[in-house]
Parts: C-alpha cells; structure tokens; sequence
C-alpha cells in the first residue's frame, strides 16, 4: 500500500508539472540593473520596455544555438561561484543532487506588441553526476517593464539512463543584464517529477557566449522602435 501511495503522488506532481511552469521569484527583484556601453544603472530610470525588448532580443539572436553556461551566484557579486545550479531529488534508485549546467536556446523570435522573444530550449541537465536526455521545448522570455522580465520554459520530458522518466520546469526571474559581458543575473525555480522528483530556487548567472559588440549598444539601437 506504501507503494500505491509513493506512485500517485508522484503521478500527481508530473499532472501538476505538466499544467503550468514554476512561478518566477518576481518578488524579489526590485529593479533590473543593467551594463550598456560602460554604463550602468536601475533599468527603469533610464530605459523603456521596448529599448530592453529590443536589447535582450538581440543578445538571444546573437547567441541562437550556442552554449549558455548557468552557475550558482548571488546578487551581490553576480559572479560565477560554480559551475551549474542544483537541488536535492528524491529518486527510485535513492536520493542525489540534479542540476543544470548549461542550455541552448533555437528559433529566436521577436514578438514586439506581445513583449515577448520565444524560443526553442534545450536545458543540459545532470542526477547524480549523469546526464539526462531532454527534449527541446518552447521557453517564452517576456518584458512587462524595463525592471520586470522573465523566462519560462513550458514543462519537458527527460529520461535518465532509460530507466527514469521526469517531468521538469524551470523559470527565471531577471535581476540585471551585462550586454558588454554577455550576461545575465537572475533568481531561478525549477522542479521535476516522476521517477525523481524534487524542487529548488536560488540565484544563478547565465553566461552567453557572444556579448554585445564594442562601439554598439542594443539599447540605444532600439530608441526609434519606442518612438
């Protein structure tokens, strides 16, 4: 019976995944910092929804199909501390540590009435030091304010090791962006169910491969787009 127990409720939560991603920790960001051009400052007193829309659009495009390392940080040094972000699972096989190391992001696309860019995801994640096989899936970066942006990935599919099978979600809530570093600092959810299950939050950098050129600003760029 302890069994039976153990299996619906793991088949609840994959019901749960499967309706709805995890909520971004919006609460926690007051404002977005942003780094253009050597300058820095609160997003919101300098920049509007469209010139940020425009700017992160093209730090997407510019890094369509390349690696983007993720590492644990915080939001006072937005540096990478280590390679990868983690949280304890509960597994069939016994407990461990997942994580999500890196990711891609394909088909960027800018949606300018909707504020948003959407984009087909892959997230590297890894349980107890071994990779898991997930399938891509639509992930929707949205700009509701020059200080309040999001990414959330629709739930997918992983399987570890063909013996595992997992639902998984994963949200950010962006806290500042480096266009001259190529970066962004954010506060993260993520949660799995099904074969493991399991939930964690933190603070994470995402570093893209390709920063905004010198002699150009993304921001700036998009002045006549907010006109």
């Amino acid at each position: 019976m302890k069994i039976r127990y153990e299996t619906m409720a793991v088949a609840a939560l994959i019901l749960l995944l499967g309706g709805c991603a995890s909520a971004p920790q919006m609460q926690k960001v007051k404002e977005i910092y942003v780094c253009a051009g050597e300058e820095c400052g609160p997003a919101g007193q300098t920049y509007n929804t469209t010139q940020m829309l425009f700017a992160v659009y093209q730090l997407l495009k510019q890094n369509e199909g390349k690696d983007i390392k993720i590492c644990d940080s915080d939001p006072q040094k937005r540096n990478c501390e280590s390679e990868g972000i983690s949280y304890f699972v509960m597994s069939g096989v016994g407990p461990g540590m997942g994580s999500i190391k890196s990711s891609k992001m394909e088909d960027v696309e800018l949606d300018l009435p909707g504020q948003t860019v959407t984009a087909k995801a892959s997230r590297y994640m890894h349980f107890v030091g071994t990779p898991l096989a997930c399938v891509p899936h639509p992930s929707v970066l949205s700009v509701r304010s020059a200080d309040e942006i999001t990414i959330v990935d629709d739930s997918f599919f992983c399987n570890w090791m063909v013996i595992g099978n997992m639902s998984a979600n994963i949200s950010f809530a962006i806290e500042s962006v480096d266009f001259d570093k190529g970066q962004m600092g954010a506060y993260w959810t993520s949660r799995v169910a099904g074969t493991g299950y399991g939930q964690g939050s933190g603070y994470a950098v995402l570093q893209f491969a390709e920063a905004m050129p010198r002699k150009q600003n993304w921001l700036k760029t998009a002045e006549e787009l907010s006109k």
